[in-house]
């Protein structure tokens, strides 16, 4: 499971250095083997070990094609994805598109999300946190969630 928030900085050539403490779960998981694309609904980038990534995408092949939301998700999610291996150093190659997609300048943010992570301007990321902490104080709580203990 990958977990935490990370500040990094995209290098010049548009490297990212994955945080130490997860390259030994990569590297058991997936061998160093990745998948980036983008998300859905956010300004994010999406990245997955590959098998988690292969997984994803056979759920979403399967889905009818005719419909407009599986299209929407096959063409952004699918269209998008990007194999991507971690170097030596321990780096991803983040695409030119996905950075100007996700408008990865310099700094970012990583975040754990369980079996992917996810990449944010670091900006953009606070914004965010920022709006979800508003809506979340307007919005009725699901009961799914009213049940979790913590």
């Amino acid at each position: 499971m990958f977990r935490g928030v990370h500040s990094l900085t995209v290098d010049a050539k548009g490297r990212l250095k994955i945080p130490t403490r997860h390259q030994a779960q990569i590297d058991k998981a997936c061998a160093g083997q990745m998948v980036l694309s983008i998300h859905p609904d956010d300004n994010c980038l999406l990245l997955y070990p590959l098998g988690d990534w292969q997984n994803l995408e056979r759920k979403v092949s399967a889905l009818p094609s005719l419909n407009i939301h599986t299209k929407r998700l096959k063409r952004k999610l699918i269209g998008h994805a990007t194999d991507c291996e971690l170097d030596k150093a321990s780096r991803i190659l983040i695409p030119a598109t996905l950075r100007e997609y996700a408008k990865l300048d310099k700094k970012l943010i990583l975040s754990g999300q369980g079996n992917n992570f996810e990449l944010w301007d670091e900006d953009a990321w606070h914004e965010q946190i920022e709006n979800l902490d508003s809506l979340s104080r307007q919005e009725e709580v699901p009961p799914e969630i009213t049940q979790l203990s913590l």
